[in-house]
């Protein structure tokens, strides 16, 4: 990131912009982050229903419209305010709430551009995919304190979470869907370096990002736009947390916890 280089951690120029994000709320940038999932998501029932209602929808500006607009405005606030609620649950608990919650977003995200027959089991799957990356986001992981599960704590959930995965594969092939089949198909391999390699914060790191980012490229195909706000927000939280914190997150390289220890003193 250019900020790490034109303003490293030991400059004075650093401790006086930090400064100005300390005085900051982090709560609004947890907020961010809470409403981009929330529109993937919703905006993954809408590119479904492109591709199984229409042939050539690929790359158009033109599903930027008011109609999505007004939508996505409207679910994230009704959404943020009522997760706000419901985010101190036990695990199972959180699992079942956020699989019905993300169930009825994807269908009304599909429903903005139509719903298919098949659509309402073919959602199933679809949010069982971003429920197990819930649960892995669930995990404990703090790189400043070296905090990320040991391996005897984590191997259930991320066999769980293997086992859905390779499911919702088998049935994206079985059923012809190439999204849910690839999607899914490209994150097995995170689970399995996770739980067969030596227990590494950066194996946890990968699994949380990549659950996350592989969904996204798909949606952009459908919503080019998508990807230029998956930047803005990625972009804003980076900074956010560099400057507030001396960590660049979210980030697609892996982050040493301590390579950052010593960086930050």
């Amino acid at each position: 990131m250019l900020a790490e280089r034109y303003f490293p951690l030991e400059s004075k120029r650093y401790r006086s912009i930090s400064r100005v994000f300390n005085r900051l709320n982090p709560s609004f940038f947890g907020g961010l982050a809470l409403l981009y999932s929330i529109w993937v998501i919703f905006l993954s029932g809408s590119s479904v229903s492109y591709r199984v209602l229409t042939d050539n929808h690929y790359w158009h500006w033109s599903s930027f419209n008011l109609i999505t607009t007004f939508s996505l405005i409207l679910i994230g606030f009704i959404e943020i305010k009522y997760l706000k609620q419901s985010n101190d649950s036990s695990l199972l608990n959180s699992f079942i709430f956020n699989f019905f919650n993300g169930y009825v977003l994807f269908l009304l995200g599909m429903s903005i551009v139509g719903i298919s027959s098949s659509a309402f089991f073919d959602a199933i799957f679809y949010v069982l995919y971003f429920s197990s990356v819930h649960i892995v986001w669930s995990m404990p992981l703090n790189i400043e304190k070296e905090l990320f599960p040991k391996k005897s704590e984590s191997m259930k959930t991320l066999l769980l979470c293997l086992a859905l995965t390779v499911v919702i594969s088998i049935y994206g092939f079985w059923s012809s869907d190439p999204y849910l089949a690839t999607a899914s198909g490209l994150y097995i391999p995170f689970y399995l370096v996770t739980i067969l390699f030596p227990n590494a914060i950066r194996h946890y790191q990968r699994l949380r990002i990549f659950g996350v980012a592989i969904p996204v490229f798909f949606i952009g195909v459908h919503f080019p736009w998508f990807l230029v706000i998956s930047i803005l927000i990625f972009w804003i939280l980076r900074h956010f947390h560099y400057f507030n914190s001396g960590i660049v997150i979210p980030s697609f390289k892996v982050i040493d916890p301590s390579i950052q220890k010593k960086k930050n003193g």
